[in-house]
């Protein structure tokens, strides 16, 4: 098959070529009848009379089509163009993790959420027999939404495979290959969780674990030699996030973790507890834009009214982009506040005037009530008295006047 650009073969017109290696060279093309771009892999000529390249060629095909996950480029169809074997697959926009490091350390966050994701693939690969064996940076495309895709299935096999490696060669990619991989013995899922573990570390750190100029020293530092702990490398790395990444890095498979499920859980685990931490952060709607209020006790606040940081993002107006205020916490931890013991609110007598003049006034007590209505009595009784005196003194007097 011709390589030229923008030149059609059996539909496939030839866009760029992607790389190459001794097993196969990669080009981006694009399907003229899907209207799509894919990869196009094609065995070289060179090999087209090599048993056991073709046999690989051929393993490769079979491995990665029955693979199917959204974590894992989709494989399309395999067929002889001008007598040539060649293979198609999703063509995944965007950068390597190898690319992106060219930049430096990815955040710990970003760098363990993208872990967890290859994990996710390497799980269901795992599952369906399959073995990675060439797991790099390289492997693991980030695409624009931030979804991390598997690729680059050369070295893969199911592990009922007949052994096309003679025993005690050493097969996998070199700065990211296991110690049982060195060693030449059989291999099992462990060696991608070791692999894996080699790419994180390198996510975190922006450096491989093990740095030499020599192929031997690498490998023999793969096998005897204890790496840095990340945190020691990138302080920003949590000390927990470097020991999980330590333990998938184990020398003996024993020691390591022992599925990619297992591997992924640990992940997870030390995200939750870090989010689960009051530094973490909660969102919720005002009606006037978006508050970033601090949780508590691994719930997001019910309200944005104490919150002693916020992140508020103003609405646009008038057409202009929306702005974002940063109001930075207090450097010392907000103190707990003691619930207090419950006190009666003060009467405030001249609170409502209004109120209190809408009906008559009572009696201040009982007693004054009693107190009154005595003396009232008294005066009426000696009002009776005094008229009635008055009465019998002037008919007495009547009587004795001659």
């Amino acid at each position: 098959m011709g390589s030229e650009i923008g030149k059609t073969v059996a539909g496939y017109e030839v866009v760029e070529v992607l790389g190459g290696s001794k097993i196969g060279v990669a080009y981006k093309v694009r399907n003229v009848f899907a209207q799509r771009f894919e990869v196009l892999k094609i065995l070289p000529k060179g090999l087209q009379d090599d048993d056991e390249q073709i046999a690989r060629f051929l393993r490769e095909i079979k491995v990665h089509a029955r693979l199917v996950h959204p974590n894992i480029v989709t494989f399309y169809n395999a067929r002889e163009i001008e007598g040539q074997l060649v293979m198609t697959m999703e063509f995944v926009p965007g950068i390597t993790v190898a690319e992106r490091l060219e930049l430096g350390p990815i955040a710990w966050r970003d760098a363990l959420a993208y872990a967890s994701e290859a994990l996710a693939a390497l799980e269901y690969a795992h599952a369906s027999g399959v073995i990675h064996r060439g797991l790099t940076t390289s492997s693991l495309v980030i695409t624009a939404d931030g979804t991390i895709r598997l690729s680059g299935f050369g070295l893969a096999k199911v592990a009922s495979d007949p052994q096309l490696t003679a025993v005690g060669t050493v097969i996998g990619a070199l700065r990211y290959i296991s110690p049982e991989q060195v060693r030449g013995v059989a291999l099992d899922t462990r060696c991608d969780i070791y692999s894996l573990g080699v790419v994180l570390y390198e996510m975190l750190t922006g450096n491989l674990p093990f740095e030499s100029k020599g192929q031997f020293e690498i490998m023999l530092a793969h096998v005897n030699a204890t790496p840095k702990h990340p945190t020691d490398l990138n302080p920003q790395v949590p000390r927990e996030v470097g020991d999980v990444v330590l333990k998938a890095m184990a020398k003996e498979p024993d020691q390591r973790f022992q599925t990619a499920q297992e591997f992924r859980g640990a992940i997870e685990l030390v995200l939750g507890k870090r989010n689960d931490s009051p530094a973490a952060v909660a969102t919720t709607h005002n009606g006037h834009g978006t508050v970033a209020v601090p949780a508590s006790n691994g719930s997001a606040a019910a309200s944005s009214m104490s919150a002693p940081a916020a992140t508020l993002t103003i609405p646009e107006t008038n057409g202009a982009s929306a702005s974002a205020v940063v109001i930075e916490p207090p450097a010392e931890p907000a103190a707990v506040e003691k619930p207090q013991a419950l006190t009666p609110a003060p009467i405030l007598v001249n609170a409502a005037p209004e109120v209190m003049a809408a009906g008559p006034r009572e009696p201040a007590s009982i007693f004054g009530n009693v107190l009154s209505s005595k003396i009232g009595i008294s005066l009426v009784a000696c009002a009776v008295t005094f008229i009635l005196g008055s009465v019998a003194l002037l008919a007495v007097l009547a009587m004795t006047k001659p």
